[in-house]
C-alpha cells in the first residue's frame, strides 16, 4: 500500500488545508444504514481476530514476499482460531489482463497454505485504472479506448462538464495519468459488477472451497475494499503552494506535491476548481437544481460508491464478515470533508479505517469508538496502520503494544500494518518502526493470546550516546494530569472546528497562525502538556477574537 494523500494532509496542519480536502471538527455523517451494526459487522468474541502486513515485509524482493522468513522470526502464526498472523497481497481488478487477476489470487492463496499465514487481498477501487483507457480516454483519438463518451465516466469541474484529464495527486499523493472516476457512472458501475461476479468472485471462492475442504478456512483473511475515496479539490492549489518554506520533511513534501500538480495543471491548461460535478448531475442535481449543500451531497455519492463496491463482493459470495471498507480516519472533519467517519458503515462490510494515530486521532481513537457505539459496536478494521510516521524514536509515539491495544481491546477484528510510501525517508522511517524489537515484541504478544496493555510503555528512543536517566523538575512538572490532558484535547477540537472559518475569513492573516501552529506542534510531540495548553489558548484567543 502506498502512502496516503488523507495521511499527508492530516500532518500537514490546520492551516489552510480545511480549504483543500477537509480539516476541522467532528464528521458530517451520512446515512447510517439499520443493518450495519448486526449480521457481518456484530462483534462476535470467538471471530478471529488478524494482524496483517502490507507488503514490503523484511527481506522480500523480486523473487520472494519473505512471508515465511518474517512468520519464523515472529516465531508463531496464531492458532487459527482466535489470534492469526496475515500478509497482505492487491488484487488488481483494473488491469487489462484479467488471467493476472486469477493468478495474483491464486499466488496469494497458495503461500497462505504453504506458510500457514492467513492472506488479506486489498482492491483499489477508484485510483489505479491506468490500464482501462477504454473507460476513461475522452480526450485524445490518437491513444488506445478513445471514445468521446468516456467523458461521462470521468469527473467534472462544473455543471458544462469540463471533464478532468489526469489526477494532480491522489490518495497515493502523487499524481496519476488516469482521470478521476466519476464513481457512479453507469458504466464504470456495470464494468465493476462484471469483474467482480465475473472474474473476481469465482477465483476468490474456489480457492476458499478448498479451505474448506482443509479445514483452513482461517487461512482468508477477507478482502479490504476501497482506498480512500472521495473527490479531490483543486482550488485551493494557489494559497496553499505560496506557503513559505518549512523544514519539516512531510511539510516539504506537501509543498512539492502542490508545485507538481500546479504544473500539471497549467500544462493541461486544466481549472484549479473543485471535482464531482459529474456524479452530482448523475445523482439528480443540475446548474438550475444545485443541492442545498454540495459536500453533503458528494458525501452520499462516496458512502454509496463504497457501499456498491462491497454489495458486489457480498452477491459474489464473499461473507460480509470478510470484507472492510477503507476510509481515511485521521484527517480532523468536519462540513467540509467528503469522506467523514461514518462512509465507512454498510450492510455489506466491516469498517475499515486509515488508523495512524495523528490528527483526528492523535489523542485516541475516541472518534472512532463514538461512531462504532452509535452503530451498536460493530467488529472492525483498522486497515492501514502504523504507529510512527515522521520519527520511529519520537517522544509523541503511541507504543506498539497501546496501539494495537487501541485497536483489539475495543472491538477491531484486523490490523494491517503498512510501510508503503511514496516518500523513502517516510518509508524508511515507517519500516523502521513497525519491524523493530518494540513492535516485534508486541506482536508476539498478541499472536501468543495474550492480553493488550492500552497503557504499555514504549521502548525509549535509541541512542548510545544518551544514558537513560530520571525526569528533570521541568519535564516532571510538564506531566498531564488527566484533567490537563482532556483540556488540551478540548481546545485542540475547537481549534480544528473554528480555525478554518477563520482563515476563509482572514486570508491576509494566515501568517499570524503559522509560526503558532508550529509551536503547538513541537510541544505536542515534545508531550509538554503545559506549554502545549498555553499555546492552544493563544491560538483560540485569535481566531475568537473577531
Amino acid at each position: 500500500m502506498r502512502k496516503s494523500l488523507a495521511l499527508l494532509l492530516a500532518v500537514f496542519g490546520v492551516a489552510g488545508l480545511a480549504t483543500f480536502l477537509g480539516a476541522a471538527g467532528l464528521a458530517a455523517q451520512s446515512r447510517p444504514s439499520d443493518a450495519s451494526s448486526r449480521g457481518c459487522g456484530a462483534n462476535d468474541a470467538h471471530d478471529t481476530a488478524y494482524l496483517i502486513f502490507w507488503p514490503p515485509l523484511p527481506g522480500a524482493n523480486s523473487e520472494t514476499l519473505a512471508v515465511g522468513e518474517f512468520a519464523a522470526k515472529l516465531g508463531t502464526t496464531g492458532d487459527g482460531a482466535r489470534r492469526q498472523l496475515g500478509f497482505g497481497v492487491g488484487i488488481p481488478v483494473w488491469s487489462a489482463d484479467e488471467r493476472q487477476i486469477v493468478r495474483e489470487i491464486k499466488h496469494g492463496f497458495d503461500i497462505a497454505k504453504r506458510t500457514n499465514v492467513a492472506v488479506h487481498f486489498n482492491v483499489d477501487d477508484h485510483i489505479g485504472w491506468d490500464q482501462r483507457p477504454d473507460l476513461w480516454n475522452w480526450y485524445d483519438p490518437k491513444k488506445r479506448g478513445y471514445d468521446i463518451a468516456n467523458k461521462n465516466n470521468v469527473e467534472w469541474y462544473d455543471w458544462e462538464g469540463t471533464a478532468n484529464k489526469r489526477r494532480y495527486f491522489s490518495p497515493d499523493g502523487i499524481p496519476s495519468p488516469a482521470p478521476h472516476m466519476c464513481y457512479n457512472s453507469a458504466a464504470v458501475q456495470r464494468e465493476i459488477g462484471r469483474i467482480i461476479s465475473k472474474v473476481v468472485g469465482p477465483a476468490l471462492r474456489s480457492e476458499i472451497g478448498e479451505l474448506k475442504t482443509s479445514n483452513r478456512e482461517y487461512l482468508f483473511a477477507g478482502v479490504t475494499v476501497g482506498a480512500e475515496a472521495g473527490f479531490d479539490d483543486y482550488s485551493a492549489i494557489p494559497k496553499l503552494s505560496q506557503k513559505p518554506d518549512n523544514p519539516d520533511p512531510m511539510q516539504k513534501l506537501m509543498a512539492n506535491m502542490f508545485a507538481q500538480a500546479t504544473a500539471l495543471m497549467a500544462e493541461d491548461g486544466a481549472p484549479q476548481g473543485r471535482l464531482g460535478y459529474c456524479a452530482l448531475t448523475n445523482a439528480g442535481y443540475g446548474k438550475n437544481n444545485p443541492p442545498a449543500d454540495i459536500n453533503r451531497a458528494l458525501v452520499e455519492v462516496n458512502q454509496k460508491f463504497i457501499e456498491f463496491w462491497d454489495k458486489q463482493f457480498f452477491d459474489a459470495g464473499i461473507p460480509c464478515s470478510r470484507i472492510y471498507t477503507h476510509v481515511a480516519a485521521s484527517p480532523p472533519q468536519d462540513h467540509t470533508n467528503d469522506a467523514p467517519i461514518g462512509v465507512a458503515f454498510n450492510p455489506y462490510a466491516r469498517p475499515g479505517w486509515t488508523t495512524y494515530p495523528i490528527g483526528a486521532l492523535k489523542s485516541g481513537f475516541r472518534p472512532l469508538y463514538a461512531e462504532l457505539a452509535k452503530r451498536g459496536d460493530p467488529a472492525w478494521g483498522g486497515v492501514e496502520a502504523n504507529d510512527s510516521l515522521a520519527d520511529p524514536n519520537a517522544a509523541a509515539r503511541v507504543g506498539w503494544e497501546a496501539y494495537l491495544a487501541w485497536h483489539y481491546n475495543h472491538g477491531g477484528k484486523l490490523v494491517g500494518i503498512n510501510v508503503g510510501a511514496t516518500d523513502r525517508s517516510l518509508m524508511s522511517n515507517l519500516s523502521a518502526s513497525a519491524f523493530g524489537d518494540e513492535a516485534i515484541a508486541a506482536y508476539r504478544k498478541f499472536l501468543n493470546g495474550e492480553s493488550l496493555s492500552e497503557r504499555a510503555a514504549k521502548a525509549p528512543p535509541a541512542s548510545a550516546d544518551t544514558p537513560p536517566a530520571g525526569p528533570s523538575p521541568q519535564a516532571a512538572d510538564s506531566r498531564p494530569t488527566d484533567a490537563a490532558h482532556a483540556r488540551l484535547v478540548d481546545t485542540v477540537q475547537k481549534i480544528q472546528r473554528d480555525a478554518p472559518a477563520w482563515l476563509e475569513a482572514h486570508p491576509d492573516r494566515q501568517s499570524e497562525l503559522g509560526p503558532l501552529f508550529a509551536q503547538l506542534d513541537r510541544r505536542l510531540k515534545a508531550n509538554d502538556t503545559i506549554e502545549a495548553q498555553r499555546t492552544a489558548d493563544t491560538i483560540l484567543r485569535l481566531i475568537h477574537a473577531d
